[in-house]
């Protein structure tokens, strides 16, 4: 399967966006409910997937109605 180049940099982009909201969980979980590894696994596991599949998604689109050599 081949991705033009938008929808690589939007997946790229979901990666990064992926790790930093991982990295704001870590920094803001309620400590009486869980725990720092369950905070992670579960960011990791669930939400950089869900970023990558958005921003690849929104790539995809872009390069589809500006072209795929518009970036």
């Amino acid at each position: 399967m081949r991705f033009s180049k938008p929808a690589l940099m939007g997946a790229g982009l979901g990666f990064a966006m992926g790790i930093a909201f991982t990295v704001f969980a870590l920094f803001q979980y309620d400590r009486t409910e869980t725990n720092a590894r369950d905070v992670a696994i579960t960011g990791l596991l669930i939400g950089l997937p869900f970023s990558v599949l958005i921003g690849l998604a929104i790539g995809g689109l872009w390069s589809r109605y500006m072209g795929p050599n518009s970036l």
